[in-house]
């Protein structure tokens, strides 16, 4: 998917889909990108992003100019049920408030929901975590707020669940929130089941991927319930 955002500079933006491993780690832009966006404690080690695809149950995108990867992003396919569990998603500041994430967002859910459906799912809709550090410093809360913003110009909702991601690098689960947005083939948020995507998010990409310990997964849940 082409789109031209600079026409007066002749830069068009691409936005595209990743399924071979080798390609993607051959793209030195987007793993730069992926490292420096997101904190240690959230980035999962780049093998457990390789194996995904290799597995076949997750993706990941990119943003180009012609030059370099501007934007990058990885999904993991949920089945049970059926939604789209964005992992990461990043954008070069320096690409921001031109639309492109935005649309950019509805590329990525529009190609996970159409591998869904390849596969006989119908997808409920698009979910994802964002940090929430109660006792973060004035630049992560604006860096958090400005998520937030984002996110629910796009159609996302807070869910109201006490949340901790597991702890994929190092030895603490991590506190966010989930956030998200229902399907766009008639699914409302209020026929999606929240405790179930959770719980599928838990099982199907952490303890399947990232070797998550399922009675750490077990007490998670408990911490999500109480």
């Amino acid at each position: 998917m082409s789109l031209n955002f600079n026409r007066e500079q002749e830069r068009p933006v691409c936005f595209e889909c990743i399924q071979d491993s080798k390609l993607l780690t051959a793209d030195t832009d987007w793993w730069n990108l992926y490292s420096k966006t997101f904190a240690t404690e959230e980035q999962e080690p780049p093998q457990a992003i390789l194996d995904s695809l290799d597995q076949g149950v997750g993706l990941a995108f990119r943003v180009t100019t012609r030059e370099k990867t501007i934007g990058m992003a990885t999904v993991h396919l949920l089945t049970n049920p059926s939604a789209v569990f964005l992992v990461y998603l990043a954008i070069e500041p320096a690409a921001r408030n031109k639309q492109i994430g935005s649309l950019f967002f509805d590329y990525i859910y529009q190609t996970g929901a159409a591998k869904l459906k390849e596969r006989g799912y119908l997808s409920v809709g698009f979910v994802w975590e964002v940090s929430a550090n109660p006792s973060a410093s004035l630049t992560e809360n604006q860096t958090y707020s400005r998520k937030i913003n984002f996110f629910q110009q796009n159609g996302g909702t807070v869910l109201p669940y006490r949340y901790f991601q597991p702890p994929i690098n190092g030895d603490t689960a991590v506190p966010m929130q989930v956030m998200f947005r229902p399907g766009d083939e008639g699914v409302t948020f209020e026929a999606t089941n929240p405790a179930a995507l959770i719980q599928a998010m838990y099982y199907e990409k952490y303890a399947a991927i990232n070797y998550i310990n399922p009675e750490l997964i077990e007490e998670l849940l408990e911490e999500i319930s109480s």
